[in-house]
């Protein structure tokens, strides 16, 4: 039962305070789990059920793990659009990614260092070190097709509209329905102001913003973590936000809205898909051709970082 409460404890907002002491996952206990108090919104609300997804095939429950430790740590850092990661990460022992203007952050380099956070969790937990001979440090520096970065900045020539699409063509993810997600999925949008945004999908939201345990009728968007809002500290980088389609308006939240978003069966449109675990890792690799020689150069007019409530 522990192991099963264990996922959880990081959805809770105790597990999610922006500039506090995050939990260590290795010290964790059952006490840990029955002290634990519940401050006030944001953080991610946990699901009314445990979703198969969590361990197993899937990554969502490692990715949901970095969120909470990115949060935890680097929350509300403030927003940047030509800074990249929070901090230097170790690619185990091939060396260090360099941020870049520290601790700034944007919206798809937000994605890349939960990815790389959930690696580093997920080898730490399970001792499994091999996560980093699939991709090359240098995946996570370079902008040509052979680089997964490359990807997620987005680049329609390499057929990379999201970081859904992203893991898809390096054979570590799998496509997902907007109706079918859970948390810890991956979502790229677009909005009726032509910018657009890339973010980790937490959970469907009715009118209220309350937590949906799936899709239903009542659905009007979703809730989500990424790196949005101002360059001062408290006032970007790190955070949740209540995505709502065009359709409904922009109702009140219990949070920062992000509202104008558009809902589209085109995955062009709206990007989705989960992240496989690594044993299920096909070694698909894009290949560069003459058509595909170039380098993703990134939309800063499209990735603005601006929400409705910013």
């Amino acid at each position: 039962m522990f192991n099963f409460l264990l996922p959880l404890l990081f959805l809770l907002p105790c597990a999610a305070q922006a500039g506090g002491t995050g939990y260590q996952l290795e010290n964790v206990t059952l006490e840990t789990l029955r002290e634990a108090s519940l401050p006030p919104a944001p953080a991610v609300t946990v699901p009314f059920r445990a979703d198969g997804r969590a361990g197993g095939k899937y990554f969502n429950s490692y990715i949901l793990k970095a969120i909470a430790y990115l949060y935890s740590n680097y929350g509300l850092k403030g927003y940047d659009i030509n800074s990249i990661l929070t901090h230097d990460i170790t690619y185990h022992t091939f060396g260090t990614i360099p941020a870049r203007h520290a601790p700034l952050t944007m919206c798809v380099a937000a994605q890349m260092e939960i990815i790389l956070t959930a690696f580093e969790l997920y080898a730490k937990e399970t001792g499994d070190y091999t996560v980093y001979d699939y991709l090359p440090k240098r995946s996570f520096e370079g902008l040509e097709i052979t680089a997964l970065k490359g990807h997620i900045w987005v680049n329609h020539d390499f057929k990379a509209d999201g970081t859904a699409d992203a893991l898809i063509n390096f054979g570590m993810g799998e496509r997902r329905a907007f109706e079918d997600l859970s948390p810890g999925d991956f979502v790229n949008i677009n909005r009726t102001t032509r910018t657009g945004h890339a973010v980790t999908f937490l959970g469907y939201i009715n009118s209220t913003g309350k937590i949906q345990p799936a899709y239903n009728s009542t659905v009007v968007g979703f809730k989500y973590f990424s790196s949005q809002g101002r360059a001062a500290a408290g006032e970007g980088g790190f955070d949740y936000r209540y995505a709502v389609f065009s359709k409904f308006g922009c109702p009140a939240m219990p949070y920062k809205r992000d509202c104008e978003v558009i809902y589209s069966a085109d995955q062009r449109m709206l990007n989705t898909g989960t992240m496989l675990s690594p044993g299920y890792w096909t070694g698909v690799m894009p290949q560069a051709s003459d058509e595909t020689s170039g380098e993703t150069v990134l939309n800063r007019t499209f990735f603005n970082g601006i929400t409705t409530d910013d």
